[in-house]
């Protein structure tokens, strides 16, 4: 990743400054060479390389769109970030505490990308415990989420995370994302902590995340600087299907979740 994310700035590098000089053939040249030496070269996750060759791929109308087609792919992979996967440690030392109706609401709310006029839809199918729908990047938008707002003020200080157990649609491919609210968050619009997240090998394992790893909070995707994650005072729980990794129809099922403690 490191490899394609290098190879893909000296790219812009000199791609866009050719096209801001109104030479768009040599921009869109230079990305496509970029995007079949990290296509060839195998530094991608599946994930990634399956947009990247449909965009090589691609017959496009013009130079103009063929530029930008390579540039919403470059952007994306800049953009990546490597999934919290069911882990293969010993998990004896562990005590799982499953979420109650007392811990999250019963139901969530929606909340997708049409609030900044995209067309995604998602829903929540509690008697299974699947988050389904499907993202749309039209109107530029693409995602669809999930929100759990608690009543009261949670303090989650005794436990060191949150697990997961998982199964979902596409699993060489999708990745979602778990969400975050403490009351810092509170103070800013639009402000939570994420980690993406998957189960490439539909694995019974669970997925691990330590409240450490929460140590960026971020308004609309764009970080922000800030304190980290307060397990002491939780206000919201959530879970995302976005772009790049999850365009059309998803599915995921929330087998079991909640908190865990070492018993060490």
């Amino acid at each position: 990743m490191e490899g394609a994310k290098k190879r893909i700035s000296n790219a812009i590098a000199i791609g866009a400054p050719a096209y801001n000089a109104g030479n768009i053939k040599e921009c869109a040249r230079v990305y496509k060479d970029a995007a079949i030496d990290i296509s060839s070269s195998l530094m991608l996750p599946s994930a990634l390389k399956i947009g990247l060759d449909k965009a090589i791929q691609t017959e496009y109308g013009d130079d103009n769109e063929e530029a930008w087609g390579f540039r919403k792919q470059f952007d994306g992979i800049m953009e990546y970030q490597f999934p919290f996967m069911p882990t293969n440690e010993n998990t004896d030392s562990l005590t799982l505490e499953k979420f109650t109706d007392r811990m999250i609401p019963f139901q969530p709310v929606i909340v997708n990308g049409n609030v900044m006029g995209g067309m995604s839809e998602g829903q929540w199918e509690a008697a299974t415990h699947t988050f389904k729908g499907n993202t749309s990047l039209a109107n530029n938008g693409g995602f669809s989420s999930l929100r759990w707002r608690m009543s009261n003020v949670q303090n989650w200080s005794y436990a060191k995370g949150i697990y997961l157990k998982v199964k979902h649609s596409n699993p060489e491919q999708h990745t979602f994302r778990l969400i975050l609210k403490d009351m810092t968050c509170e103070q800013v619009r639009g402000a939570n902590f994420k980690n993406v997240f998957s189960n490439p090998t539909q694995s019974d394992e669970p997925i691990l995340f330590p409240f450490e790893s929460f140590d960026q909070i971020e308004q609309m995707g764009r970080p922000l600087k800030g304190p980290l994650f307060n397990r002491g005072a939780v206000i919201e729980l959530g879970l995302m299907a976005i772009k790049p990794s999850v365009v059309g129809e998803f599915e995921l099922k929330i087998v079991e979740w909640g908190l865990y403690t070492s018993t060490l």
